[in-house]
């Protein structure tokens, strides 16, 4: 359902705007979230000709990639001189993803009513509260231009990460279902076929034949008990990841786990610190910086630690000093805090710990790559090899009988 809402920002500015959402009270939490106190929500009257129309369009998801280029553009457009309403309309008309052109017009119409970016930017779900911070610290400070600059930049260096990761993992995980394909192939089809051959042979079965073979068979007839297993586990891996008493545990076990736990606990860590160093370079202010930083690190256990330096801080204590009492953050970020502090360059030295994490990262998936190549090549042939074997074997074995005989 659709609403139109007026709402009064800090800064006393009345915004309009249209919001999609389940009721009027998800649309109050959703300015209250941003910092907008409601006057006035209406339910818009939708013809049913429009949820037609609405429910058929497919809306293109807005990727990572697509925001960058919007504020690299819009930045651009500001330090040449051009107005922020004509740069918004010079997007907005050759923008390809038609959700992110739109939004953009939705901002450009507010801009034009007299609202500030970042208010305008907190009207719409395609930006985050991390790239309204950053827009609105730059108008406060006067350098909107080098601030969306910055956001350009951040955002570009998380589609590359998210890349990094995604193609590190292709490969294994296309070998790995090609081989479950050949597997269960052998032991569901051409398995129980081979069975029923030996079994009106009376060929004695070797162990290894009768334990491949008789699996095979209750495969065939029961198929469906493993992958209901598997959904059942994904479902309750699922619903523990929702729940605030065990997500601190999953998050720990995940973290925990050979080889792909600590791939995962550098991809949080550069995320983190690479989200935290572009905050504060933007002039967002420390306590905010860690409180929204936490929030986009996709792990309960990191968000746990900022909110701890945030508490920390709002006590006066060094971030450095309050990062050592901290398991999950390194000794190196720790030290580098420190070093920033003292000298003032806080946000440098941050983004060098980033970027530390980040060749550590890139380092540990080549060596992972290289090693799950020859490692799923020789799995995939000892489990064909050892089917072969348990189906030739008792064939080779009535053969040699045969002829034994004459």
């Amino acid at each position: 359902m659709a609403y139109s809402y007026r709402a009064r920002s800090k800064e006393g500015k009345i915004i309009r705007g249209n919001l999609e959402a389940c009721s009027e009270v998800e649309v109050i939490q959703w300015l209250k979230e941003r910092s907008f106190y409601p006057i006035e929500i209406v339910k818009i009257r939708t013809s049913r000709g429009k949820i037609l129309r609405d429910s058929l369009q497919i809306m293109p998801p807005v990727r990572l990639k697509d925001k960058a280029i919007f504020f690299r553009q819009l930045a651009t457009m500001l330090q040449a001189g051009i107005t922020l309403g004509s740069a918004l309309d010079m997007i907005a008309k050759q923008t390809q993803n038609y959700r992110l052109s739109q939004a953009i017009r939705d901002i450009k119409i507010m801009v034009d009513k007299g609202a500030s970016l970042h208010v305008a930017m907190a009207t719409r779900k395609e930006f985050s509260n991390l790239m309204i911070a950053i827009a609105r610290a730059g108008e406060e400070g006067g350098i909107l231009e080098s601030s969306l600059d910055r956001l350009a930049t951040f955002l570009e260096r998380q589609d590359e990460l998210r890349k990094k990761i995604l193609s590190a993992s292709i490969y294994p995980a296309v070998v790995m279902c090609f081989a479950l394909f050949v597997v269960l192939l052998l032991v569901t089809v051409i398995m129980p076929k081979f069975a029923s051959v030996l079994a009106n042979l009376n060929v004695q079965l070797p162990l290894p034949s009768k334990v491949i073979l008789g699996f095979s068979i209750w495969l065939s007839c029961y198929w469906y008990l493993p992958l209901f297993i598997v959904l059942f586990l994904v479902l309750g891996i699922y619903i523990l990841s929702r729940r605030k008493e065990t997500k601190a545990r999953l998050d720990a076990l995940r973290l925990g786990l050979p080889l792909f736990g600590d791939i995962w606990k550098k991809t949080v860590l550069v995320r983190t610190f690479r989200t935290f160093a572009a905050l504060v370079q933007a002039g967002v202010p420390i306590l905010s910086a860690l409180e929204m930083t936490g929030g986009v690190s996709g792990s309960v256990l990191v968000e746990d630690a900022f909110a701890q330096l945030a508490d920390q801080a709002k006590r006066g204590v060094s971030l450095g000093e309050a990062a050592k009492k901290i398991a999950i953050i390194p000794p190196l970020p720790t030290y580098m805090m420190a070093i920033g502090e003292q000298t003032g360059r806080l946000e440098i030295m941050v983004d060098k710990v980033a970027d530390w994490f980040e060749f550590e990262l890139d380092e540990k998936i080549k060596w992972l790559t290289s090693i799950l190549e020859p490692l799923l090549i020789v799995s995939v042939g000892g489990v064909v090899a050892l089917v072969v074997f348990a189906v030739f074997m008792p064939i080779i074995g009535s053969i040699q009988g045969l002829l034994n005989g004459f």
